[in-house]
Order: C-alpha cells, then sequence, then structure tokens
C-alpha cells in the first residue's frame, strides 16, 4: 500500500481530555474531542476505518490503552514516552524518557512547519516552555501550572482566596476588583510574563504556542498560535514510517 494511502488515527491522551484526528497525507479527515470521564458512555468516540492508529499518552490510562487495543489490535501503537534515539532529535535530558510525550512532539511538529531555533510553549493543564535549536537540540525548558491549575492552587491552599460565587474570572490581565478577577488576571499576568522573559532571553528563537489555553497568549504576544502542534509531531513519526 503506498504510503500516502494510508490513514492514521492521531490520539492524543492529554491530562484534561482525549483529543483524536484521522489524517491522509498530511490532510485532516475528521477529528474530536472526549473527556476521559465520558470514554465508556461514548457512542464509538473513534472512527473505525484507519490503517495505523498512533496514541500519545501523558498518564498510564490502562482504560483507554485496553479499549483501544480490542478496536484495533495490531493497528495500535501506544507512545508512552520519547523515543530516546529518534535521528530527528537530540534530547538534553539525562534520562529521555522522563520528559513528557507531548512536550517532544510539539517540538517535532514545529519542526514540521519551520527551520532554525524555536520556542515551543504548549498552554495546556501545565503551561510548558521548551527550547530547540537549529540541528534539533533540545536546549531545555521551563514548566509552571496552566492557567486553571493556578488559579485551583491558590483557592484550594489559601483560606481568605476563595472562588466567591458571585464574582466572575477575568479573560484579561487587568487588575482585579474581587477575590476571583484578581487570582484569574494575576495568573494570566504570570504566564504572560513568564514567556515573555525566555523569549527576552533568546530573540533568534522563533516563538510557536500551541495548547487548548494558548490561543490568548499568542494574541498577547503576537505570534502564530498553531493548536495542532502534537499531532503534527505524530504525524511526522507516520509519515516517516517511525512508529514505535
Amino acid at each position: 500500500m503506498p504510503e500516502r494511502s494510508v490513514s492514521v488515527l492521531l490520539i492524543d491522551a492529554g491530562n484534561s481530555r482525549i483529543k483524536w484526528q484521522c489524517r491522509r497525507g498530511g490532510i485532516v479527515m475528521s477529528h474530536g474531542v472526549v473527556a476521559h470521564t465520558e470514554l465508556n458512555a461514548a457512542d464509538d468516540p473513534f472512527p473505525a476505518k484507519c490503517d495505523r492508529v498512533l496514541v500519545a499518552s501523558v498518564r498510564d490510562n490502562t482504560d483507554l490503552h485496553h479499549y483501544l487495543h480490542l478496536r484495533y489490535g495490531a493497528r495500535l501503537h501506544w507512545l508512552a514516552q520519547p523515543v530516546s534515539h529518534y535521528p530527528e532529535f537530540k534530547h538534553c535530558y539525562p534520562q529521555p524518557s522522563r520528559l513528557g510525550v507531548d512536550r517532544w512532539l510539539a517540538m517535532l511538529g514545529g519542526r514540521c512547519h519551520y527551520s532554525g531555533p524555536l520556542l515551543v510553549v504548549d498552554a495546556g493543564t501545565a503551561l510548558t516552555v521548551d527550547l530547540m535549536s537549529a540541528d534539533n537540540h533540545h536546549e531545555g525548558g521551563f514548566i509552571v501550572p496552566g492557567l486553571q491549575l493556578a488559579q485551583q492552587a491558590l483557592f484550594n491552599s489559601t483560606q481568605r482566596v476563595r472562588p466567591y460565587a458571585d464574582e466572575q474570572m477575568a479573560l484579561n490581565r487587568q487588575p482585579g476588583q474581587d477575590t476571583v478577577s484578581c487570582v484569574s488576571s494575576g495568573v494570566y499576568r504570570q504566564q504572560l510574563a513568564l514567556v515573555s522573559s525566555v523569549q527576552q532571553d533568546y530573540p533568534q528563537h522563533l516563538l510557536l504556542v500551541t495548547g487548548g489555553d494558548g490561543l490568548w497568549l499568542a494574541a498577547e504576544l503576537g505570534c502564530e498560535y498553531r493548536p495542532d502542534l502534537v499531532f503534527d509531531g505524530m504525524d511526522s513519526l507516520c509519515a516517516g514510517s517511525f512508529l514505535p
């Protein structure tokens, strides 16, 4: 079967949601999203007709693995950690398995679109910031809580900072005028400050933002928002016939 005719189901099993795309020749044919808690109740959320299935999971996801194995059998390839000797990427971690697979794939996805040094920001449950050189060396990165996680940490760990029901979260980084808006505005500004700081220290790196909470950040920073970087990285593994 010619490689360009192969259909691949790409599944990104994150901390909060399971997102998927079905691609053929790099073109998205269909896509969807399902919560982990809704998987068993969902009516076949993933397409049945596909030649390969590649799953990237940041969690153990035993139930998901079992579900997909029963559905796809030998077509299923499970990616729980980065490949340590992938020829197109040079790790800086002494133990590459400890690098989040989503961070690794986002960097591979960035390389699908641009040459040169990259600054890849993934704004999800955690906000991750990674630097990659022009010759594909991972130069290290930063991890902080994402927007919702940072707010939850304050609400759950401080007595006087509470999510009052009659207050609303701010959608920008202007000074808040009640507790909830002060927390949300502070977290927005904190996230923006981190990325801006790294960008200032590494001006030669092209900034790319991805992740479910990345659109506002890209708009604030005036850079490109690429929501599918993880899927692009997964697709590059399939396109090169490299399946772990």
